[in-house]
């Protein structure tokens, strides 16, 4: 929560010294409700919800996405609130694998290096490929990704790496997590699952 908390503020403080301007006043006040007390602004709530998304992280390396995420909201002015919840209740239950590989999804890192061609009627599978497999299939049941070229991906068997592409919430996501610099020590293993020619590099 610490590391969040310095992440978030340093992140702000550099954006605002670089003249950019934070959303507009209400996100930040007390809301109004008729015949109750106030409430909690909308921006304390997201920044509870962000430090106890921090404190159950076990894996360390999601506290930097989840300050990125922060302290992108703070500065979008056509994301509402709910939506931004909703959001951080995903990158809650995603792996950090799953949020790397929504990020290279949208960068584009796959389009050119990996197998054109889904794993029907494929050989067995390396325990790496079902791994990376599976993984994004979930992101494919929650709608966050697709094939670009329209077909259904109805199984892991369906996923054609060079096709995938964010989607909805997906692309929101990654966009929310920029800016993001990986060391390819950290996303190597997504595109080496995926290269044509896999099983002989083992």
């Amino acid at each position: 929560m610490g590391s969040l908390y310095v992440l978030a503020q340093n992140q702000i403080v550099q954006r605002l010294n670089g003249g950019e301007q934070l959303r507009s006043e209400s996100f930040f006040r007390p809301r109004e409700r008729k015949k109750a007390k106030k409430l909690r602004s909308e921006a304390d709530e997201l920044l509870e919800g962000t430090f106890l998304a921090a404190r159950k992280a076990f894996e360390e390396r999601k506290v930097a996405l989840l300050a990125n995420f922060y302290t992108n909201v703070v500065f979008r002015t056509d994301l509402d609130s709910g939506h931004a919840n909703y959001i951080l209740s995903l990158m809650e239950s995603l792996t950090y694998r799953q949020l790397t590989g929504i990020f290279i999804i949208g960068s584009g890192e796959l389009s050119n290096t990996v197998r054109t061609r889904d794993f029907r009627g494929q050989e067995t599978l390396d325990p790496l490929q079902v791994g990376v497999l599976f993984e994004l299939y979930q992101l494919v049941k929650l709608d966050l990704v697709a094939d670009s070229g329209a077909s259904y991906i109805l199984g892991v068997a369906d996923i054609n790496p060079s096709q995938l592409r964010l989607q909805g919430t997906g692309a929101e996501l990654f966009n929310l997590m920029r800016p993001l610099a990986l060391d390819f020590d950290e996303y190597g293993y997504f595109i080496n699952a995926f290269k044509a020619d896999f099983l002989n590099l083992q």
